[in-house]
């Protein structure tokens, strides 16, 4: 289909899957009557946004577009419903970000596996630090440290290795259980 646009297909691929979401959250805003109108309406703004590649959730994306439309009604409605109202402010639309424990998580992970590189061999350490954390190209690495680049492949591969290794061993390691509590019920009253 060579007559179809980049927008077009994306929009078929990102963001038709989920028409059923964009269709329940618009009965859910204004009754089934006007669900589909606005549906193709929220389409509409969708298709005419400028940079559709810069859309990082699309169905978070369309989600909010038939959130703002269904409030944009309401506001010009000459009569609203008061269900409809209350409807529109419990709306929990995710948020594509993360949340604070998964920052958090990221952060300790992120971490842990510094630690684990700055363990490594000095020379080992500062190729994988310079290649994974910086993002240096191997060539570049080379150049820097003054060795070849199949020397900055070799430490790549040796610092993986013990990395990959030094994670399974700490992630093998269980936590010993919480001691149980006695649960005895001949206590003894004086």
């Amino acid at each position: 289909m060579s007559w179809l646009r980049d927008i077009d297909r994306w929009f078929v691929a990102e963001v038709l899957p989920h028409a059923a979401a964009y269709r329940a959250k618009a009965v859910y805003f204004c009754g089934r009557d006007d669900a589909d109108d606005l549906v193709q309406e929220a389409y509409a703004r969708v298709l005419k946004t400028p940079d559709h590649r810069a859309i990082i959730a699309p169905r978070g994306f369309v989600l909010t577009i038939v959130h703002n439309l269904a409030l944009e009604r309401l506001r010009r409605a000459r009569v609203v419903r008061i269900d409809l109202l209350a409807s529109l402010e419990m709306l929990d639309v995710a948020d594509p970000a993360p949340d604070a424990f998964a920052i958090a998580a990221g952060r300790s992970e992120l971490q842990r596996l510094l630690d684990l590189i700055d363990a490594l061999p000095p020379q080992c350490g500062r190729v994988l630090h310079m290649r994974k954390v910086q993002g240096m190209s191997p060539a570049a690495i080379a150049e820097a440290l003054s060795i070849s680049v199949s020397t900055v492949e070799k430490h790549m591969a040796k610092g993986l290795a013990l990395v990959t290794r030094a994670r399974r061993d700490s992630d093998a390691h269980v936590e010993d259980p919480c001691p149980a509590i006695p649960t005895s019920r001949s206590v003894v009253l004086t």
